[in-house]
């Protein structure tokens, strides 16, 4: 199906920076200094992506820490081979729907801004959420996992080493930004209901003021504690111990089976999901990560003439939002832990899965209905880095929502994420049914393109639901049309609403789109059918970090989005 009127980007080098040998980027300039010292004392692009969680840990503690989750992958040029690792827990044994709908806390004891639920009062209907923070809201964290396993099979520097920065900056202190101090004041009222979590980040009553210089006395001994430590101190020492004695003082699910159990029954490292799009091979993160939507996503639009399209049009929105409705359902329908439903994920990256779900689009209307899927059937922060061998690594981190849990591990500095909150559901027979030892489906994912079975792209973007639907637009930028990563980061972003968390399945749908795109995008998809919003000209949530090697020159390309106060910065 061929679309007129594509625009041709200046250069993939446009506004981008530049490097020879090797390049990180990451959302904050304390980790981009971090990754960066790390490849240049000899260190591997995962050295550079373990110093780089550590500062994020810091500097950015209400997206990411070692009370969250990591998903990541690894290209090594010696192979020309990738490997992934999913690194995310289940929540506590006690995680039954018949016990969860029991519990005061989920069914009405507590106001519902607090449970965060869904529900027909009128018709009698439980909940068919969980709290959306509090430490029902709570999975085991996978982060501390990810960062030993990740640093003995592709790091040279050590564990210790890389987090040497992290700790010196939690110690010393950093400076705060405007963002990190709006942060703070947004999720105001669940810091305040939290009182460690209100001790550390609302000192005084008030939140850090951009400018002062913000420590965290607890979080560097925590961390250097890992750092020498390593898993078996978080999952099997005191770490975990002083996780339990919270647990057991709010009444939570957890026995302390978890913690030893999830370290002990960790697969490692993967072989990734591989799609094709337009001869480039596309490697992503396999479920719990949702980075299959990435895949189909771009099996759907593949179909179309979109290189010949422009991405600023009506016509291009339209057809990679109804891609977007198609897959976001499979989603919603079928996807589970594999260890717990049959969700076959080949079959839905399968180019025949495209075929049968692009015969339900219409290029001038919206024929695509919303559905969150048959009942019974944040927040984040992403970084990649390239060595001088031409090793690339792909990793994202998260604790869910801003501020995860709300909860803080006493005398730790940890914020422990609340991924089974804001992730399954309270519905009996959908594959995403909280249930001890599952874990729940995963916003995260990140990817990596091989051109010619080489290096070519290392990406990702926190926003949640948001990731997929921002990774396809800006691939289908750099792929279709020749954007470099930082014309891509930069370019006008949009996001489909709903997406798949829990708390959002029911609402009503709608396309949310940046005001820098023309008013012909905004006049097509309502003509179209679309309900359409629009927002401020950089009110995106993703903060995108990519890293391109140009197949020309051999040249290292980086792009950091300036929706995030982050860089890409080489040598």
């Amino acid at each position: 199906m061929a679309l007129p009127n594509s625009p041709v980007f200046r250069s993939r080098y446009h506004h981008a920076s530049l490097a020879k040998h090797g390049m990180v980027a990451a959302a904050h300039p304390l980790a981009v200094i971090a990754g960066l010292d790390a490849l240049r004392e000899g260190g591997t692009a995962m050295d550079a992506c373990i110093a780089m969680s550590g500062v994020t840990s810091v500097v950015l503690p209400h997206l990411c820490g070692l009370g969250g989750d990591a998903f990541l992958i690894y290209y090594e040029a010696s192979t020309g081979k990738a490997v992934a690792l999913n690194a995310s827990g289940p929540p506590g044994d006690r995680s039954t729907v018949e016990q969860l709908l029991k519990d005061e806390r989920v069914t009405g004891g507590i106001p519902g801004a607090m449970r965060g639920e869904v529900r027909d009062d009128k018709a009698g209907k439980p909940p068919r959420i969980l709290p959306q923070h509090g430490i029902l809201s709570v999975a085991v964290p996978g982060l501390p996992y990810a960062l030993e396993a990740a640093s003995k099979r592709f790091g040279v520097l050590g564990l210790k080493r890389c987090l040497e920065p992290a700790i010196r900056i939690a110690e010393q202190g950093f400076v705060v930004f405007p963002s990190f101090e709006k942060a703070v004041s947004l999720e105001r009222e669940k810091i305040a209901s939290y009182p460690e979590c209100s001790r550390i980040y609302l000192p005084g009553g008030s939140p850090p003021r951009a400018g002062e210089i913000f420590r965290q006395p607890d979080l560097a001994r925590t961390l250097r504690e890992f750092a020498q430590g390593g898993a078996e101190w978080f999952y099997r020492g005191p770490f975990a111990a002083a996780f339990m004695r919270m647990n057991d003082e709010l009444r939570g699910t957890f026995t302390g089976e978890e913690f030893p159990r999830f370290l002990r029954e960790q697969t490692g490292f993967y072989q990734p999901l591989v799609g094709t799009y337009r001869g480039y091979t596309v490697l992503e993160t396999a479920p719990v990560s949702q980075g299959f939507l990435v895949i189909e996503m771009l099996n759907i639009l593949e179909g179309f003439d979109m290189p010949s399209v422009s991405p600023l049009s009506s016509a291009s929105l339209h057809l990679i939002a109804e891609a977007k409705k198609l897959a976001f359902f499979d989603r919603n329908a079928y996807a589970g832990d594999p260890s717990f439903c049959d969700f076959d994920v080949n079959r839905y990256i399968s180019k025949e899965r495209a075929d049968e779900l692009r015969l339900k689009i219409h290029l001038e209307r919206t024929a695509v209905s919303w559905e969150p899927g048959p009942p019974t059937s944040g927040d984040t922060t992403s970084f990649v880095a390239v060595d001088s061998l031409g090793n690339a690594c792909s990793f994202i981190q998260s604790i869910a929502f801003s501020f995860g849990s709300g909860l803080v591990v006493p005398g730790t500095g940890v914020i422990l994420n609340n991924r089974a909150g804001r992730s399954f559901l309270l519905l009996e027979g959908h594959p995403n049914c909280i249930a001890p030892r599952k874990k729940p489906m995963h916003t995260l994912n990140c990817y990596i393109v091989l051109k010619d079975g080489r290096f070519f792209i290392a990406g990702g973007t926190p926003g949640g639901d948001g990731q997929p639907q921002w990774n396809v637009q800006m691939l289908h930028l750099m792929l279709d049309h020749g954007a470099g990563p930082q014309e891509a980061a930069d370019f006008p972003r949009w996001m489909s609403f709903p997406g798949t968390d829990a708390k959002d399945l029911w609402e009503a749908p709608e396309l949310r789109l940046e005001s820098r795109f023309p008013e012909e995008a905004f006049e097509g998809l309502t003509r179209r059918g679309h309900k359409v919003r629009k927002l401020g000209p950089w009110s995106s949530q993703g903060a995108a970090q990519i890293i391109m090697r140009d197949p020309d020159s051999g040249l290292l390309l980086g792009g950091s989005d300036r929706r995030a106060n982050g860089l890409a910065l080489g040598y």
